[in-house]
């Protein structure tokens, strides 16, 4: 039987986010049925073996189509025309609609557009406002016939990208699902890491995010350093990498930090998970985000979390998790009472009901793939 052959557009060479995403659905989807491919705009992916061993294309493309539209444009129609059932673009925000428009041209049956944030991820505040004005400017010009069909990660934003373009009922909401049974909490590799770590007698906050403004490392670290005076055993576990990782780190050293922040870089899924098992809480001060996969990652392992008031509501799954404003003196308060000790239990079921479920997600996806919905 001929494979489904769906282009993942784009991946970036970390693993977090958007990247994270595709490369899950590829873990879990039914390989006999399916053949992914993946385009990046990144010079080179560190884990490109992962999915060319796998029979993987991996399509690397020279520019943005903001840098040069003409070379961009030939490039995607080369890609394109390689005989795809399907192109499931992802993003946070509009630059423009030429990939759209191209699958369209080439005739590619099924054209997915995937809404996987809402506002803008530069750290430059410049470039993030004209990336913002932009947005907006193109968001008026989306229309129906872009695509055939449209998807969310939750309905903020779902408003984000498609605004009053897209009809409601034309969208699907389809929610960032992991592998629960992955997360799921564990004493004894808790105490492995820990002790493998060194935190034994330490308490553990945590956070697994790319460094990028969106993330608002600066303020976990000014919470963290205050947080530090008053309790002598506290470390801050820092999981991932991206252009701000050389500034933060530099903060750390600035403050004298070093033995108390552990900066573990970039980790595959399987040592993320392992990693939380060994946290006590897990913080999340973004500026802004989409329903992040840590989150409901975090929450499954039955860590307390502490997330920022903006983020959308779809992302409290269990009680375990508290919104609060970006005040940094109400995030110490926080965590103070929370190194006061709580019944950590294991969250699995409870998030697998709430349908974030990877194996549920999957089938939806597969099915949509096939345009059976």
């Amino acid at each position: 039987m001929k494979k489904i052959k769906v282009l993942q557009f784009p991946i970036v060479n970390q693993r977090g986010g958007i990247t994270h995403y595709a490369m899950r659905n590829w873990d879990f989807i039914n390989k006999d049925k399916f053949q992914f491919d993946f385009v990046t705009f990144s010079k080179s992916l560190d884990f490109e073996d992962e999915l060319t061993t796998h029979g993987c294309k991996v399509y690397y493309v020279s520019c943005y189509a903001e840098q040069d539209q003409e070379q961009f444009i030939l490039e995607i129609r080369s890609i394109l025309s390689e005989g795809y059932d399907a192109i499931h673009l992802h993003t946070g925000y509009w630059k423009s609609f030429l990939v759209e428009e191209i699958a369209i041209e080439l005739g590619i049956p099924i054209i997915i557009v995937h809404a996987h944030n809402m506002m803008v991820d530069i750290n430059d505040p410049g470039l993030r406002q004209k990336a913002i004005e932009r947005h907006e400017k193109q968001k008026k010009l989306f229309m129906p016939n872009h695509a055939t069909h449209f998807l969310a990660c939750s309905q903020l934003a779902a408003n984000w990208l498609y605004g009053s373009q897209i009809p409601r009922d034309n969208i699907r909401i389809l929610k960032n699902a992991i592998d629960t049974d992955k997360y799921a909490y564990n004493t004894e590799v808790r105490e492995e890491y820990r002790e493998k770590l060194g935190l034994q007698n330490s308490f553990v906050i945590g956070h697994v995010g790319r460094f990028v403004y969106q993330k608002n490392h600066e303020m976990l670290l000014e919470i963290f350093t205050k947080v530090s005076k008053v309790i002598p055993t506290a470390k801050l576990m820092l999981i991932g990498d991206g252009e701000g990782f050389n500034s933060v780190k530099e903060a750390v050293f600035t403050h004298g930090m070093e033995d108390r922040v552990l900066l573990l870089g970039r980790q595959p899924d399987i040592e993320v998970s392992k990693l939380m098992q060994a946290m006590d809480i897990f913080c999340n001060p973004s500026r802004f985000g989409g329903l992040d996969l840590t989150l409901v990652e975090a929450q499954t392992s039955g860590l307390k979390c502490l997330v920022t008031a903006d983020i959308m509501p779809e992302s409290k799954i269990t009680e375990n998790l508290e919104f609060l404003p970006l005040e940094v003196d109400v995030w110490y308060d926080a965590i103070i009472e929370l190194s006061k000790g709580y019944p950590r239990t294991d969250c699995k079921d409870i998030v697998a009901n709430e349908g974030y479920s990877l194996t549920n997600q999957i089938h939806e996806l597969e099915k949509i793939y096939s345009a059976q919905v």
